[in-house]
């Protein structure tokens, strides 16, 4: 049996991995996911080897919208600065960025309201909020909301539905 020569799921030593922090619950969520792949490959397959089924997650639809409505968001973003910069900063100038915003805030709740069905769509989603936690543009999105309690029973109920038990 060979063996791997890297391990993938250690987490940076250049960031906190304090189970109070958001940082350190996702890094801990990670490797959750990483150990019920690993249960997962021990398992029979539910269906033979040689149907191969796609399954259907609605969780890589929420991704996917929220990175539409992210977009958007930012697009707006540069409209109302240029708008800013030729006429100034006006009092009603936020309103060109504002149904925007309202969208990637009302995408970014259904995201975290999600819930996953497959182990493929549990990793990526757990990668696309460490995506969000580690770009300039949208850390803030994972450090300064109040949502772990609902992100918490959003896992448990996507680890119940890929059947990894705790």
């Amino acid at each position: 049996m060979t063996q791997a020569h890297r391990v993938y799921s250690t987490p940076p030593t250049n960031t906190s991995a304090l189970p109070s922090s958001r940082r350190g619950f996702l890094a801990q969520a990670a490797a959750v996911a990483a150990g019920g792949a690993a249960l997962g490959v021990a398992r029979p397959l539910p269906v033979s080897a040689g149907a191969p089924e796609r399954t259907f997650d609605p969780i890589f639809d929420l991704i996917e919208s929220h990175r539409r409505a992210d977009a958007a968001h930012r697009k707006a973003l540069d409209v109302q600065a240029r708008f800013e910069r030729r006429h100034g900063a006006c009092n009603r100038s936020w309103e060109i960025s504002e149904k925007p915003c309202h969208d990637e805030d009302d995408a970014f709740e259904a995201l975290v309201a999600g819930v996953a069905t497959t182990q493929p769509g549990l990793l990526a989603w757990l990668a696309y909020f460490q995506e969000l936690d580690g770009a300039f543009e949208t850390e803030w999105m994972i450090t300064d909301r109040v949502f772990v309690p609902n992100l918490i029973k959003s896992f448990v109920t996507a680890l119940k539905n890929i059947a990894v038990q705790a």
